[in-house]
């Protein structure tokens, strides 16, 4: 093995790191089919709690925290990735990433409201 193809601990420690948050972001992320039942709806109902008693309405909480689960799990799916494989990630394909989260969240909500579900 040559020098390049070996790892140095803290670089595979670093690696080793992202893939963890890739693992997580897929688990928020709206890519896993199960993550709505197990995870998602549950930190939303956790973020209707705590925005309660700031006077913001239980379903709007619901809502926020929803979106934001998903958004933050792609955001971490993708940073992960990009981590885990070694590179960096730039500011434009950082927004970019947020912008899909957060078009994706759109989507989601609207398709939701019209079918009378959200």
């Amino acid at each position: 093995m040559t020098q390049r193809q070996r790892l140095e601990p803290r670089t595979a420690a670093r690696r080793l790191a992202w893939g963890a948050a890739a693992a997580v972001g897929y688990i928020l992320s709206p890519l896993s089919a199960w993550n709505d039942a197990f995870v998602n709806v549950p930190i939303a109902l956790a973020a209707a709690r705590l925005l309660e008693p700031l006077g913001v309405p239980r379903w709007l909480g619901f809502q926020l925290g929803y979106a934001a689960s998903n958004i933050a799990g792609l955001l971490l799916l993708v940073l992960g990735a990009r981590g885990a494989a070694g590179a960096r990630l730039g500011r434009g394909e950082l927004l970019r990433s947020l912008a899909l989260g957060l078009a994706y969240s759109v989507a989601a909500w609207l398709l939701l409201s019209m079918l009378g579900v959200a």
